[in-house]
């Protein structure tokens, strides 16, 4: 990344960045937490939480409406390389579309997303979590936390 002079670009909601990033990453998210409380909403966020919110952790949101125009004031150079993440690979394909249809040429895609990436991958990182693990939340982190405990306590009895 650093030898191309890719600018690093993560996409992911803030609660995700909030527990690991890069540090100098650019942060815009394309999702935020959709706030609106209308009767449709209340049921579609009653439904995800039944079926997604409560095993993953993941909010219910909607597309960040201003994305262009906040990547626009922050890389006002066009011909800027962006190196564009989220965590899995999947938001951010979205966003490099929203990006070259706004003008954005020099384009990487971090392919699988921060998941994927290894631990020297990005040799500095903050926050709480590693950066892998960042997306995971709700019952499925408490399930993760056991098997590494449990996979640091068979290394220790080796």
């Amino acid at each position: 990344m650093n030898n191309d002079g890719f600018r690093l670009l993560d996409i992911r909601p803030i609660w995700e960045r909030e527990k690991a990033h890069v540090p100098g990453s650019l942060h815009i998210p394309l999702f935020i937490k959709d706030d609106d409380n209308s009767l449709l909403t209340l049921l579609k966020k009653w439904v995800h939480f039944g079926y997604i919110g409560l095993w993953t952790g993941q909010k219910f949101t909607t597309i960040n409406p201003q994305f262009l125009s906040q990547v626009e004031s922050s890389v006002p150079d066009k011909d800027t390389k962006l190196l564009v993440a989220c965590g899995e690979g999947l938001r951010s394909l979205m966003a490099l579309s929203n990006l070259h249809e706004g003008g954005y040429r020099n384009l990487g895609w971090l392919v699988g997303g921060f998941n994927q990436a290894k631990d020297d991958d990005f040799p500095v990182v903050e926050g709480t979590d590693k950066l892998q693990y960042a997306t995971i939340g709700g019952v499925s982190y408490y399930f993760l936390q056991l098997i590494i405990f449990i996979e640091a306590v068979g290394k220790k009895g080796s």
